[in-house]
């Protein structure tokens, strides 16, 4: 397992683009300035040492010889053995509507975006909490496998979009269903020792019918189903994802109109009634999960056995050492091109023209 353990020193390899854009901005100027003062084969004639190809070589030698002293300073590390653990926590399966309706901005920046912020927000509070996330509109699926990974967590709430399910409809009691299947074998624990909730975050519109019935097999379950409602009752038009167009559009039925988004409260709250959870409507300041997740953390936890690495090594003075070897060759190579070199070493010597 490798780490990094310092990964904000890995911000300043930002700069070697910026490096390389100035580097060629002097080399352009500096030909400019040689250019006005003789032709270019003149300056083969009297400056014939000027190789800018060397200059090159020399600079990208520096730039990587940067990259190398940037990953020492980062210092990645390798896990040396394996140790297992026991921890508490809860188990977490969160449903995230993706449907184009959450698309709408009556929460700002819009809905789909402000719940990814909020959940990413969220992970951070975590300790030994595991989360999982179903995604969902016309159809449902597991995106995220529960984990106590939270940097692998953020990452997959990062990249989801609307244009993961093409299929259109808010099928919420097939989203119930996969996110009760995705807790795996803490299923099967006794019901005395296990903490599972579902957290379902959705406007509620064009719900597919059965959500209700599912609600209630799951709650006897013995999991909790806490819902989070998105969006405005008085609803909010839906936004064309059109990159190529300058000007915001808006969705249209076949009719011609401007198609509008409305909360649903009623299922939503049906829902966590029946899963003896919370519902929350968000708004502009808050969508809710804090006060869900203070209920949730008062419930007994679940114990479960990890796996982590241990004896973490340092391994930063083989970049060093790297780094070292690039800024030594940068050093012997010459700046000018050397006549030796070039012609004496491997044409042999020239005979000087006699008239």
């Amino acid at each position: 397992m490798i780490r990094i353990e310092h990964i904000e020193a890995l911000y300043l390899l930002i700069l070697i683009p910026f490096f390389f854009i100035l580097y060629f901005m002097y080399v352009k100027r500096k030909k400019k300035h040689l250019e006005a003062f003789a032709q270019k084969e003149l300056l083969e004639i009297i400056a014939p040492q000027i190789s800018f190809g060397k200059q090159l070589t020399k600079f990208i030698l520096l730039n990587v010889a940067y990259l190398f002293i940037v990953l020492a300073i980062a210092n990645p590390q390798i896990g040396t053995s394996i140790e297992k653990s026991q921890r508490k926590g809860t188990d977490i399966m969160v449903c995230l509507d993706v449907s184009n309706s959450m698309l709408a901005e009556d929460i700002k920046p819009n809905r789909i975006s402000r719940a990814k912020q909020s959940l990413k927000n969220l992970i951070d509070q975590l300790k030994d909490d595991r989360i999982g996330v179903v995604v969902f509109a016309g159809s449902a699926f597991i995106q995220l496998p529960i984990t106590n990974d939270y940097g692998t967590a953020k990452t997959f709430i990062d990249i989801i979009d609307p244009s993961m399910i093409s299929n259109q409809g808010t099928a919420i009691g097939e989203a119930l269903t996969i996110a009760n299947e995705g807790f795996g074998e803490v299923k099967n624990k006794s019901k005395s020792n296990r903490s599972r909730s579902i957290i379902l975050i959705s406007d509620g519109e064009d719900n597919q019918e059965g959500a209700l019935e599912v609600a209630k097999t799951i709650a006897k379950e013995g999991v909790s189903i806490s819902t989070i409602g998105l969006g405005l009752p008085e609803g909010a038009l839906i936004p064309e994802q059109n990159k190529t167009s300058k000007t915001k559009q808006y969705k249209k039925d076949v009719n011609g109109s401007y198609i509008m988004t409305k909360l649903n409260e009623d299922i939503l709250k049906n829902i966590a009634s029946i899963g003896g959870g919370a519902y929350i409507r968000a708004n502009n300041s808050s969508i809710g999960l804090e006060e869900i997740m203070a209920k949730i953390n008062k419930m007994d936890k679940n114990e479960y056995e990890t796996l982590s690495y241990q004896n973490y090594q340092s391994r930063f003075y083989i970049f060093a050492f790297i780094a070292f070897v690039l800024l030594i060759a940068e050093m012997l190579i010459f700046e000018k091109r050397n006549k030796y070199i070039n012609k004496e070493l491997f044409l042999g010597k020239t005979k000087e023209k006699t008239q």
